[in-house]
């Protein structure tokens, strides 16, 4: 063991291995016929991702190598397949257009729609009129529009259904093929603020004959993921109690029962066509979002197998639940279980290359007293090192801001407690995950409220003496880089920060971004004419002159959410001041992400970036 400074330990963990690791499972689906599919994000294929089928003991690839499983719809996608008995359809990555093939080999798919302008989201079977109910959405010259529609699977050919909100998500048919629930909302409103829940009856062309609003009508209440567990019974869940539960009502509307629990069962759906509970035999499986980490519920039972604090992307078979799943010293995994929680099978797993003494294990922290915050604490852990001195620290603001952090197995933090940095994730203000008040705080408040929440949780590592206070870093994501930049204006207390596609200047931005976000600044800080002061009081590139230490940033050039542009005049203001900056500009990527050898020259500058700050 050596006594190197924390910061610049050396270790077996790469930023390759780091990477290639961290791919990712999610869509699933059970099928009695073809066993269980599933979607594979694939860093090392250029982003890829890949639908899977596992049957019978053995795994099968069934997208041909030329094409990816990924809608692009609202910038952010979600569910981008669905079966079709013996066959499936999917939104192909680079043209956002529906293809079929086989459900059970790998095939050159056939090509169902023909629309440049048009993409596709949440697929869904009407069986009984052998087509397709999708989201829609349309890009033209005067703007984007968004509507459910029908697909003719011969043709190709569409049929518009609805088209009255300004997004659409979570399309359900019944069973018998005449009653239809969806979600729809408009602006300003974002799918974790105020959402209407639609109930439609269809004859037997399809064609909707009645919709009414079955609930949401008050505006405020965020609903999400109906479903039919009969043609005269719809669960769904809503925040209506405080947080989001699950409910039941009749075809009526009328809600029957619910499930009580002070904790939410899903988080913020930025992505469309999230699954976080599914019904067997009439009996509810659900997650349970704890800040200690989920439970996996069946009915009465607590199934949640040891060793596991995540869980999501449920489906079910007739006596098991799958999902996956992930834990503090377990990257994600797909998991089959029993009802009573004891015969519990891993499906396909990702093995860590880091062995269970080097891993650094989360601490779940609550900061403040009445004036909470949340967060989990990493400390530097590599048994070749002498703890003797304090760790530098890094704050990692995830983006949203209405997302959230979990205490499961990340190893870009471990890439970081490896050469000695402790690391503190934080869930602050406007995160999801801790009731719909938590949620609902940040509104207003941006750049405010979460800065607060970072000056007190890293005052209170700093005074329980357990990171350095001369070498405080902090790191965040689209809105968790403005975030990042916003408290390296106004807290006097970091040594260098970063900004991965971070918000600069959130007037400019609500001009140029993407449909789905286009009001949301409106929700987060106000009305761009009449709150000008506020606007100009939280915008990063109005407070340059704040900033006093070194600042590196990393971009896409073809971003949509965050535009290039806002970055670059940034970048062009700390220069001028003669502030230390470095930037990475990406002509592949766009918001987010997810070559893996961008990813890996991220982790790599921003080490380099940090030490050289250390090092004075």
């Amino acid at each position: 063991m050596t006594n190197t400074k924390p910061g610049f330990w050396r270790s077996n963990l790469s930023e390759e291995q780091a990477i290639s690791a961290s791919k990712d499972f999610s869509q699933l689906e059970y099928s009695a016929n073809g066993g269980l599919y599933w979607v594979e994000q694939r860093p090392d294929q250029q982003g890829r991702s890949v639908l899977c089928r596992f049957a019978e003991g053995e795994l099968y690839e069934l997208i041909d190598s030329h094409y990816s499983v990924q809608s692009k719809v609202h910038e952010y996608g979600g569910r981008s397949w669905a079966l079709l008995g013996e066959k499936l359809v999917f939104v192909n990555g680079s043209d956002q257009q529906l293809y079929i093939q086989s459900a059970t080999v790998q095939e050159v798919p056939i090509q169902l729609t023909d629309i440049d302008s048009a993409r596709f989201i949440e697929p869904v079977w009407d069986k009984k009129r052998d087509r397709l109910i999708a989201v829609q959405e349309v890009h033209t010259e005067q703007g984007v529009i968004n509507r459910l529609v029908a697909v003719n699977l011969d043709s190709g050919s569409i049929d518009i259904l609805h088209q009255k909100y300004d997004f659409y998500a979570y399309p359900a048919i019944s069973d018998a093929g005449d009653g239809l629930a969806f979600i729809g909302w408009n602006h300003p409103e974002q799918p974790w603020t105020s959402t209407l829940l639609n109930l439609a009856r269809l004859d037997e062309r399809g064609a909707i004959v009645v919709c009414d609003i079955a609930a949401g009508g008050d505006g405020d209440e965020a609903l999400s993921q109906p479903c039919f567990i009969a043609d005269d019974l719809l669960w769904f869940i809503s925040d209506r109690s405080g947080y989001w539960n699950i409910y039941k009502c009749s075809l009526a509307g009328s809600v029957i029962e619910h499930l009580d629990v002070d904790a939410d069962v899903m988080p913020a759906p930025w992505q469309s066509g999230l699954n976080s509970y599914v019904v067997i035999d009439g009996e509810c499986v659900w997650v349970e979002q704890r800040h200690s980490g989920a439970r996996l519920r069946w009915g009465e039972h607590d199934i949640t197998p040891q060793g596991f604090t995540y869980f999501r992307s449920l489906a079910a078979s007739k006596s098991r639940v799958y999902c996956v799943a992930a834990g503090p010293s377990k990257l994600p995994q797909i998991l089959s279980i029993s009802k009573d929680g004891k015969e519990i099978s891993e499906i396909i797993k990702i093995t860590s290359p880091l062995a269970g003494a080097e891993i650094s294990k989360p601490v779940a922290m609550t900061f403040g007293q009445e004036d909470k915050s949340y967060g989990y604490f990493y400390p530097a852990t590599n048994s070749a090192y002498l703890e003797e001195q304090k760790a530098p620290l890094v704050v990692f603001l995830h983006g949203g801001p209405t997302a959230c952090t979990y205490p499961a197995f990340n190893l870009k933090i471990q890439y970081w407690t490896q050469r000695g940095f402790a690391v503190l994730d934080l869930n602050y203000k406007g995160s999801s995950g801790y009731g719909r008040e938590y949620r609902m705080q940040l509104q207003h408040h941006w750049g405010e409220l979460e800065i607060n929440d970072i000056k007190q949780s890293v005052e209170s590592l700093v005074e329980a003496d357990l990171v350095d206070p001369e070498a405080l870093f902090i790191r965040g994501n689209s809105s968790g880089g403005y975030s990042a930049l916003n408290a390296l204006c106004d807290l006097n207390m970091f040594a260098g920060g970063a900004s991965l596609y971070g918000v600069t200047d959130p007037a400019e931005l609500g001009k140029v971004t993407h449909k789905f976000e286009s009001c949301y600044l409106d929700w987060l800080i106000g009305d761009v004419e009449s709150d000008q002061a506020r606007y100009a009081q939280y915008s990063p590139v109005n407070k340059v002159e704040q900033i006093d230490c070194p600042v590196i940033f990393f971009q896409g050039d073809n971003d949509r959410v965050v535009v290039p542009e806002q970055t670059c005049v940034m970048i062009k203001k700390l220069k001028a001041k003669d502030q230390i900056v470095e930037s990475v500009f990406f002509p592949d990527e766009a918001h987010g992400f997810r070559k893996a050898e961008n990813q890996v020259r991220v982790l790599r500058q921003e080490l380099e970036f940090y030490q050289k700050v250390i090092e004075g």
